[in-house]
């Protein structure tokens, strides 16, 4: 994505850097999430495997596991948020018409 950006949109040196650090920064809150989110996927795929659907079983993992999940969507929309506040405003403009092109692309596919 950041090839995309730095050929897309010019990005200076500066810029480049910035969103670097960002990125890097949403990395390493990941990384803290990432043992719990694998403790949450064998979970849920013991139950799925399993003969008979608990449909219970599974509601009470999501719920357990609502927090990470809130903690982890945060983590996307901060890091979003904040590469979005290093663009110039005509930076801005031009990104999200090719995101928005880029989702009129995929819903097409869908059908």
């Amino acid at each position: 994505m950041m090839k995309r950006m730095v050929n897309t949109l010019s990005l200076s040196e500066q810029q480049q850097v910035q969103i670097t650090a960002v990125k890097h920064q949403a990395r390493q809150q990941h990384e803290m999430l990432r043992d719990s989110m694998k403790k949450f996927k064998a979970e849920e795929k013991a139950l799925l495997q399993a003969q008979v659907f608990d449909e219970q079983a599974y509601s009470v993992l999501h719920t357990a596991y609502q927090p990470i999940f809130m903690e982890l969507a945060l983590i996307r929309a901060k890091t979003k948020h904040a590469v979005f506040n290093v663009l110039t405003t005509a930076q801005q403009g031009k990104w999200l018409k090719v995101m928005a092109d880029k989702k009129g692309k995929f819903n097409n596919k869908r059908g």
